[in-house]
């Protein structure tokens, strides 16, 4: 079983750049690259028009720090600045949501209501 959460992550041409840069370094160094590929291949993927970003959508998804391939990712997020990115996860539990950057004028219009909505 586990806890399962829906998240949302949007990223700006620098947070897409960095993304790209660091699964590059992964390919080199990590020990298993793979996995932390078919984790963003395994959700849905959706590029803006003209290259303005990028959103990763995943729906029943255990986010826990601990898997390699969720540490990944908030370790990429860690590195951008705030305006380069949005992230949105919504658990179980009705109190339980976290929305972290600052990039709400992304070209998905991507927000936290409860449910992600997007589009």
């Amino acid at each position: 079983m586990g806890y399962y959460s829906e998240v949302a992550l949007c990223l700006s041409d620098n947070g897409r750049a960095r993304l790209d840069a660091a699964m590059h370094e992964a390919r080199q160094h990590a020990t298993n690259p793979g996995d932390i590929e078919l984790f963003l291949h395994n959700g849905l993927r959706q590029d803006a028009p003209d290259s303005e970003g990028v959103l990763y959508y995943w729906e029943g998804v255990k986010w826990y720090a601990d898997f390699e391939e969720v540490r990944f990712i908030t370790d990429v997020m860690d590195e951008l600045d705030v305006d380069d990115y949005l992230f949105l996860r919504i658990g179980e539990d009705v109190d339980d949501a976290e929305i972290l950057g600052g990039w709400w004028d992304n070209p998905f219009d991507a927000r936290l209501f409860r449910t992600i909505d997007f589009g």
